[in-house]
């Protein structure tokens, strides 16, 4: 069997399945069968668990960025796209 591959025509699909992808790995499910067909409102229920806080930050179009804070511990990653459409994770 092929796989389908996913196409995303819009900026903020791009972005959102990038944040989606992410917070997946955070939560440690990125793998397991069931969790790809997780919407994104499922995944930020499923990460904002055990004290976790996520923040995220769409405020710009073009740019996502994501924080989540438990105590004194603090993750955070930020999409951007480049000029030929793709989209980049930045520190």
């Amino acid at each position: 069997m092929a796989r389908k591959k996913i196409v995303h025509t819009t900026v903020e699909e791009k972005l959102n399945h990038k944040l989606t992808v992410l917070l997946k790995e955070w939560a440690g499910q990125s793998g397991f069968f069931g969790y790809k067909d997780m919407d994104f409102e499922q995944v930020l229920a499923l990460v904002n668990t055990a004290g976790w806080k996520t923040e995220l930050d769409d405020s710009d179009p073009s740019v996502r960025s994501v924080r989540m804070v438990k105590e004194d511990t603090v993750r955070k990653a930020k999409f951007i796209l480049d000029d030929k459409g793709r989209v980049i994770k930045i520190d």
